[in-house]
């Protein structure tokens, strides 16, 4: 399974993951690993995400996170092509 990012925000000690699919909410679970990957190339691993109680988009789903993420935000900005992945070896 894989989600695409559609936004990442920083706002004071975390960070923000916007998502376009509802389903997104899967990451959050915590059932399975999930790996982030650039342009099709593996950055990390996601830990620790939940969906954010703070920040709500109706129809997108937020997670956030406290994992330091001020390079894939770099990526982001640069490249705009993040996907979450559950399963990098069907990527």
């Amino acid at each position: 399974m894989e989600f695409q990012l559609s936004d990442l925000v920083f706002q004071n000690d975390r960070y923000y993951l916007l998502f376009n699919d509802l389903d997104a909410t899967e990451i959050s679970l915590g059932t399975v690993i999930w790996h982030i990957f650039i342009n099709d190339e593996y950055y990390e691993k996601l830990e620790e995400c939940k969906i954010s109680d703070k920040v709500r988009v109706n129809n997108k789903t937020v997670l956030e996170t406290f994992q330091n993420l001020n390079k894939l935000e770099y990526g982001f900005r640069k490249m705009r092509s993040v996907t979450i992945v559950s399963n990098p070896g069907n990527n």
